[in-house]
């Protein structure tokens, strides 16, 4: 999935499910999960298990610059957080 989402879809993610952007929940991966969800939702999946295999698959196979860009995501969405 890319480009990855803009910060402020994120933080309000984040903000809309009472999540704290700790280490366990502000990760790369769970951020790739939330967009694959909702390009899945967009185009009517809503198989919670489809969604998961389709992330892994995607994370897996995904190139060496598209991984970069949401670790550096991750690190603006937890400058963000914590201010």
């Amino acid at each position: 999935m890319h480009p990855p989402l803009e910060i402020d879809e994120v933080l309000n993610f984040f903000n809309s499910k009472k999540l704290m952007c700790d280490h366990y929940t502000c990760q790369a991966y769970n951020i790739f999960r939330y967009s694959v969800a909702k390009e899945c939702k967009r185009i009517g999946e809503f198989n919670a298990i489809l969604i998961g295999r389709a992330t892994n698959h995607l994370w897996k196979n995904s190139t060496a610059q598209e991984k970069p860009e949401y670790f550096n995501l991750v690190q603006r969405v937890k400058s963000f957080a914590f201010i």
